[in-house]
């Protein structure tokens, strides 16, 4: 009965913190997909609002990636009687809806920048903060199940802004607002969570963050993510060229894929993470996730029907989501216990740099070749793809250095490189402590 209980416990804890990251991520989809695009559209002319936009965008990339691990590496710190995870996760929702309401309000270039660096910043303290507190409750053995609940759920909170966007273009103001009221409400509830002891020491450790294992798990995401931006990328160019003539029919087309490769990820996170967590070992995965992206990339190189390019947009997300959900597994593993926040910023900033120079890489590789032997046309898409495809298979280099944690042979980094244990006795005496 006590272990049911545990478990039922353990279980709302990874739901829980899985709708922070769902209504944490949800809460800048609508800005990217529609509000800051239409705020530039206003202020700038046609030939100006591309380059425009793009500024903002990178502006407010440039921020999470500073944010996440600055956010996670506080909290790791933070002492006192609420915590050091939840006052972070609050904090940000607040700061996140205020800065919405401000982005809202924005009339000037300025203002929106300002605006978005604050919501960006905001929303990534959550994040952050999210992310270490699964690291610091959720048991070895049951790592992997929880890290895809928690990747699906952040496909997932894309989904509703998309949604009423497209069903209410006119109010997209007050559709940011939603997801935003919805973090404030989820976070709220979150901090029911109760949270492990907390390390006397709780710090970024130099020579435990550039250990063999950590920057080869942080070196195999950076090329993932880097392959996963460039295989996407001018996906609606792309169908326009090879398969519709026009944006009115190619519209639909993207979006149906798009929709596949979201559904992908989810399932493979959801059922990758378990069935990962069942064998207790992620090399296959790691590997399966990687071939199969670059699979993915191929049969979207050489794509010139819509159902080709479905086929390939749902393989590149079940392989995606799978990979995911065993690399942030793998991520809690090896870094010392107590020390998510810190850690898995660095690991998120390997996601982040692909969002800034992916699509400036996509853009110039477009132009290497003498055009695309598919379609005709100017821009090369095989050479695009093919090229993220190589990108997938370059990142299982990391793999020899990964084996051993992989199999679950490697020890977290602590103070000076010790190995810190990481087992669920471990995370259940934490958790009886906090409970004292």
């Amino acid at each position: 009965m006590p272990r049911e209980r545990s478990n039922r416990s353990e279980r709302r804890t990874v739901l829980l913190l899985a709708a922070v990251n769902l209504v944490g991520l949800g809460s800048l989809t609508t800005p990217v997909m529609a509000g800051i695009p239409l705020k530039i559209d206003a202020l700038f002319g046609a030939d100006q609002r591309a380059g425009a936009l793009a500024l903002v965008l990178a502006i407010g990339s440039v921020a999470a990636l500073i944010a996440n691990p600055v956010f996670g590496a506080l909290s790791d710190r933070t002492r006192g009687r609420f915590g050091r995870r939840r006052p972070w996760m609050l904090a940000g929702a607040v700061a996140g809806i205020i800065g919405i309401v401000a982005l809202s309000a924005a009339e000037s270039f300025a203002a929106i920048i300002a605006a978005w660096v604050c919501v960006q910043v905001a929303f990534n303290a959550t994040l952050a903060a999210a992310a270490a507190l699964l690291a610091d409750v959720v048991p070895e053995e049951r790592r992997a199940a929880a890290s895809g609940i928690f990747t699906a759920a952040a496909f997932l909170g894309v989904l509703p802004p998309l949604v009423l966007t497209a069903l209410l273009p006119r109010q997209v103001d007050l559709i940011a607002l939603v997801m935003p009221a919805l973090a404030l409400a989820v976070v709220g509830v979150a901090l029911t969570i109760r949270e492990s002891a907390a390390s006397d020491r709780a710090r970024l450790d130099l020579r435990a963050a550039m250990s063999p294992t950590f920057v080869a798990l942080w070196l195999q995401r950076l090329g993932m993510q880097s392959a996963l931006g460039l295989t996407t990328a001018f996906t609606l160019y792309m169908v326009i060229d090879r398969m519709t003539g026009d944006a009115v029919g190619a519209t639909p087309v993207a979006m149906i894929a798009t929709l596949l490769g979201g559904a992908g990820v989810v399932v493979g996170a959801g059922a990758g993470g378990a069935w990962a967590s069942r064998r207790g070992r992620y090399l296959a995965f790691l590997v399966a996730g990687a071939l199969g992206l670059a699979g993915a990339a191929t049969i979207r190189a050489f794509a010139d029907a819509p159902v080709a390019l479905w086929t390939a947009t749902t393989l590149g997300g079940l392989a995606v989501g799978v990979y995911l959900a065993v690399n942030l597994a793998l991520a809690m593993r090896v870094i010392p216990q107590g020390r998510g926040g810190a850690y898995l910023g660095v690991l998120n900033a390997a996601e982040t740099i692909p969002q800034i120079f992916a699509p400036m890489v996509a853009a110039m590789l477009l132009h290497v070749g003498a055009g695309d032997p598919i379609s005709g046309a100017a821009d090369d898409y095989m050479l695009l793809y093919l090229t993220g495809a190589l990108v997938a298979v370059l990142s299982l280099a990391a793999i020899p250095a990964l084996r051993r944690a992989a199999h679950g042979g490697g020890p977290d980094l602590g103070d000076s490189g010790a190995p810190v244990a990481s087992s669920s006795d471990d995370a259940n005496e934490g958790a009886t402590s906090s409970r004292r």
